[in-house]
Order: structure tokens, then C-alpha cells, then sequence
């Protein structure tokens, strides 16, 4: 399973620039000035301690103005470079990004498609997440925000130990983990206000929190998930995005829009993270007021229901009691009243321009913050906006590729077995292939890219790679060492069937079969590298000419290693038979 820890970072103008925000700017919660103290360096420490080390890490540079673009990004590779993480980072920032719109403007692809290849608000910058998870050809992309510390050394296995599966009846298409505080509980670290009582949004919150994470079992459905804290699959990234018109809580949101679409998330007890967010500098009139239009643009996509082929109704009630309570008909009702109550505080603290403005909200609820149009009819519209733009990369994934290959920072990825240690750049495997059937008669292009997906792993002597029964999805080559092939007979004795050495490679009849019907076990310690076979088909699809010419040269190697298996197998076979019919005594 190819995973990726995807980690958006916010920048924002110096603080010694005095300019602070300006219009136009990118608004975000607490944006790290270039010059300022970040919070991404605790993030990739607290990294170290993963015990699984077999992912891509892809951090996605969000500056609230390009103006700052190449100063942040050198503040990221600086983090980066004092982490030494030694895993596959990529640093994507605006400037790749623009030269993939580059590439959908040649090739035509309609506004709106295009328009979601965006780094501007929350929702657009998730939509980024996992749009390079499928550009890297990932199985799981793991959300992460880069003020949250890693506490648990196992946390990449509990995060994928269910995914891709099923539970009660329903596919695992997303795993919703949650955080903990600085007290080290799940709650909010908030003070309740008098204000609240109208509002009591952190009320339903724990009661829901308690509901979900408090008690067993260990897996179950959830109403709500965290953006910082979130595993989904491939399934469902590749089919449902986040809605880009949604202003805040766009990961409740997604949620929401994967149940419509079908899809199911679960949250995981044993999967948390430590959140130690910045204080928020926002007046609480201007986060209600942000509150306000994201539970109103909820409430109406629900509300516009109807009824379409393959995709359900829900319902406020399916996500009580949080955030259900907020999409129902008494959501105007608590708007007014704790508004009311709001500005009743500011006035009795003589902030008159804040009191105003609390006002205001309950006009902006009634006048401005309903959407005008049908918003459940928007989102079937950007769900397939969405599949062609996902179509539109699937068709130019090499051109797109390349882009990636520039936001590579250069870490190998390095496996460690005990003492032993192996680590290729990319530009050692585009040799390597460069040496080897069938691809030495590719174009340099056409290596380069294949370079970019390998894999590298290591193996013990005696460990095995695939077993009989597993499911293959991946083509290996084998650059170190040796591997044999066997089976098991009736006795549950070792049947050597044939052995590989460097250069040779397996895998290749995945093409036509997913079914592993022998064992690959390294015999000495063994550097295999491997490419997933979504991505070899991904090439395949773009460049038919340099596809036929491989899967020719698979299709024969295959037919031979059939042949000759199956002959050394027999074999094997009589010359068994025939040692036990001596052996029996008459």
C-alpha cells in the first residue's frame, strides 16, 4: 500500500515588513511570517520518532501572497534540511502548480476544471492534498497539519490498519483520527462564555466527542473528522473532492459530501495526534461570523437534497450531535439569540465597533449568508469537474510527472534492516533501467519518469517478498543480492523452483493477474525496486507506442517463466514420487 503524509504549511509577509495583511492577501488562521518562529519544525521532528518509514512525505507551500513565494520556500527547504528525515519529501509550491494550469490551458480543459487547481482558502488547498496524493499514485493520503507533534511511534500503521477495507457491512474509505490538547484530552481548550448558551457549539461538540472517541468500540462511524488528522483512500479521493465554496470546516464538509456520494468514514480511538495551535488572533464577532456562513452553506446543501442514481440522502439528524444540531431549522434562532447576547458583552465592555458588528451577523444570516442557489446541484457540478480534471491528468501524467520530479528535494529513501542500510537517488535508477530490458530502448523521458515512482526496499536473508496468495500490484527489479522462487508441497517441504540475481526482475504478470501463485523469498540480503502497477499503467495509458513496447517484452518474458517453472516444477514433483514409492515397504 503506497502512502503519503501530506502536510500544508501557511506564510505569510515578513513581520519587520510592517505591511502585515493586505488586501487581496490569503486570510488564514495563523499564517507563519517569513521572518517569524514556525511551527513546521516541531512537526518534522516529532516525525522521527514513525517507526514505518515507508511513505512519501509531500509538504504543500501556501504563502498568503506569492510576492513571498521563493523567500517561504527557502524557509521550508531550511526545515527540511535541519529535519533529515531521509524519506521522498516533495516541496510543491504556486510555481508547479501553474505550470500544470499551464498544461490545461493548452490541452483545453474547460474553467472550471481548472479552477480547482488552486492554493487560495482552506478547501482549495485540501482539494491540493490529495490531487498530488493521486499524482504520486498513492493508496492513502494522510492529512496532517504542521502544528500537530506525532506522539505514537505506530501511528502510520494504526492509520492504515483498516483502510481500504470493510467494517460492518461498508467499505473504510476514510479514517478520521482526533486531537489532543496540551492537557492531553480531546476537548476544546476553550472557556465557555455567557454568550454561549445559545451557541453552545463546544457543548455539542464534547458531547459528541465523548460519544465517538470516549467509549468502544474501537471503530465506528463518526459524524465529524479533523482536516489535521485525516486518511483517506484512494476510492474516494480520486472520486469526491472538498467543496471549494465552503469557508471554514472543510473537513466536516468532506464528510458530508462523501456520505452523499456514498462513501464512509470512521473514526479510529486509537489514532490521535497532539494539536498546539497558536493563539487565534481574530475577534470571536468575525469567527462567528465565519461560523455563520459555513453552517448556513451546510444546512442549504442538505436542505436542496434530491433525489440522483447512486448517491444518497442524508440527513442533520445522521450527524448529531455535533454537527447536526447546527444544520437544522433552529440554526437562524441560535444565531440571533447568542449574537444578542454577544453584543451585550462587547457593550459592557465598551467596545462598541465589536458590539456593531455582532449585530451585523444577525443581519448577514438572514440577507447574505444563505446561499442564493441550488448548492447541492453545485456540488454534483464540481464532483465532475472534479473526475475531468483527474481525466485530464491521468492523460498528460507524464508532462505532469515531470512537474513533480522538480519539487523533489533530493531525499533518498533509505531503508534501514538491522545494520544494513541501501539508498538509490533517481538518478541511479534512471540508470540503472538505462542498462536494462526493456527499458534501455526507452527514451531518456520515458526513464526519467519510471525513476521517479520506484520504490526501494531491502529484505533479510531468508524474508520473504511475496508469498503464494498474495495480490500483486507492483513490477520488481532487483538491484543487490538474490531471490529464489518456490512452493510448498503436501509435506509443507520447500520446493525451489528457480532463482533471480541482480538485473533480473518479477512481477510483470500482473498485467493479466493479480494472483500470486509461488513465494519470492530473498536469499541473501536484497535491494529490490519496485513500480506500482496503477502507475506503469498510468504511463502505459499516456504513451501507448512506449506501452506496447513494454508490455510486449512482459507478455514474452512472462511466457517463458511460465514454461519453465512449470517444467522444473513437475520435475521436482516426480523425482519426489519417486523417492517415496522406494521408501514403502511391501
Amino acid at each position: 500500500m503506497r502512502k503519503a503524509i501530506v502536510i500544508p504549511t501557511y506564510w505569510s509577509r515578513a513581520l519587520h515588513s510592517g505591511e502585515g495583511w493586505v488586501e487581496g492577501d490569503a486570510v488564514y488562521d495563523h499564517p507563519t511570517p517569513i521572518d517569524g518562529e514556525d511551527t513546521l519544525s516541531l512537526t518534522l521532528e516529532s516525525m522521527k520518532i514513525l517507526d514505518n518509514r515507508d511513505y512519501i512525505l509531500v509538504i504543500l507551500l501556501c504563502p498568503t501572497t506569492e510576492k513571498i513565494l521563493t523567500q517561504a520556500r527557502q524557509r521550508v527547504l531550511e526545515i527540511l534540511d535541519k529535519a533529515n528525515l531521509g524519506v521522498q519529501t516533495y516541496v510543491f509550491t504556486p510555481s508547479q502548480l501553474n505550470s500544470i494550469k499551464y498544461i490545461a490551458y493548452e490541452k483545453e480543459l474547460k474553467q472550471e476544471s481548472t479552477d480547482l487547481l488552486s492554493l487560495y482558502g482552506y478547501a482549495n488547498v485540501r482539494n491540493m492534498c490529495i490531487y498530488i496524493a493521486y499524482i504520486l499514485g498513492v493508496d492513502v493520503a494522510m492529512l496532517i497539519d504542521d502544528d500537530e507533534i506525532f506522539e505514537k511511534s505506530n501511528f502510520i500503521d494504526i492509520a492504515t490498519e483498516f483502510i481500504g477495507g470493510r467494517l460492518y457491512g461498508k467499505t473504510v474509505d476514510g479514517i478520521a483520527g482526533y486531537y489532543l490538547n496540551k492537557y492531553n484530552n480531546y476537548y476544546d481548550d476553550v472557556n465557555i462564555e455567557p454568550w454561549m448558551t445559545y451557541w453552545d457549539r463546544f457543548g455539542s461538540k464534547a458531547a459528541a466527542f465523548d460519544k465517538i472517541i470516549g467509549s468502544e468500540p474501537r471503530i465506528k462511524p463518526t459524524p465529524f473528522a479533523f482536516g489535521g488528522a485525516m486518511v483517506i483512500h484512494r476510492n474516494l479521493f480520486k472520486t469526491v473532492p472538498f467543496d471549494p465554496r465552503i469557508t471554514r470546516g472543510e473537513d466536516i464538509d468532506y464528510l458530508i459530501n462523501a456520505k452523499m456520494f456514498g462513501f464512509h468514514f470512521f473514526l479510529d480511538r486509537e489514532l490521535s495526534i497532539k494539536h498546539l495551535p497558536p493563539p487565534k488572533s481574530h475577534p470571536v464577532w468575525k469567527r462567528f461570523r465565519e461560523d455563520i456562513y459555513r453552517f448556513m452553506y451546510e444546512k442549504k446543501k442538505i436542505d436542496t437534497q434530491y433525489e440522483v442514481p447512486n448517491m444518497n440522502i442524508v440527513s442533520p439528524e445522521e450527524f448529531d450531535p455535533y454537527p447536526g444540531s447546527f444544520l437544522k431549522d433552529e440554526l437562524e434562532d441560535m444565531i440571533f439569540k447568542a449574537n444578542v447576547m454577544l453584543s451585550m458583552d462587547y457593550l459592557a465592555s465598551n467596545d462598541f465597533e465589536s458590539a456593531r458588528e455582532s449585530i451585523k451577523n444577525i443581519y448577514l444570516s438572514k440577507y447574505e449568508a444563505t446561499p442564493k442557489d441550488d448548492v447541492f446541484t453545485h456540488l454534483r457540478k464540481v464532483q465532475r469537474y472534479w473526475r475531468r480534471l483527474l481525466d485530464f491528468t491521468k492523460d498528460n501524467m507524464m508532462q505532469i510527472r515531470k512537474i513533480m520530479d522538480e519539487c523533489d528535494t533530493g531525499c533518498t529513501l533509505e531503508i534501514r534492516k538491522g545494520e544494513h542500510m541501501q539508498h538509490m537517488t533517481s538518478e541511479e535508477v534512471e540508470s540503472l533501467l538505462a542498462q536494462m530490458e526493456p527499458f534501455s530502448a526507452m527514451e531518456p523521458k520515458y526513464r526519467d519518469i519510471l525513476a521517479g515512482i520506484a520504490r526501494i526496499n531491502v529484505y533479510e536473508t531468508d524474508e520473504f517478498i511475496l508469498r503464494t496468495g498474495d495480490t500483486a500490484d507492483a513490477f520488481y527489479i532487483i538491484n543487490e543480492g538474490a531471490v529464489r522462487i518456490s512452493r510448498f508441497n503436501y509435506a509443507d517441504e520447500e520446493i525451489i523452483l528457480g532463482r533471480l540475481v541482480k538485473g533480473d526482475f518479477f512481477g510483470e504478470s500482473t498485467i493479466i493477474s493479480a494472483d500470486i501463485n509461488v513465494n519470492i523469498i530473498a536469499e541473501e540480503t536484497t535491494q529490490i525496486i519496485s513500480f506500482s502497477e496503477e502507475e506503469i499503467m498510468n504511463i502505459i495509458n499516456s504513451y501507448p507506442k512506449a506501452g506496447v513496447k513494454v508490455v510486449m517484452v512482459f507478455l514474452k518474458n512472462m511466457a517463458h517463466k511460465l514454461s519453465s517453472l512449470n517444467s522444473r516444477y513437475m520435475d521436482a514433483i516426480s523425482k519426489n514420487l519417486e523417492i517415496e514409492m522406494k521408501d514403502i515397504k511391501w
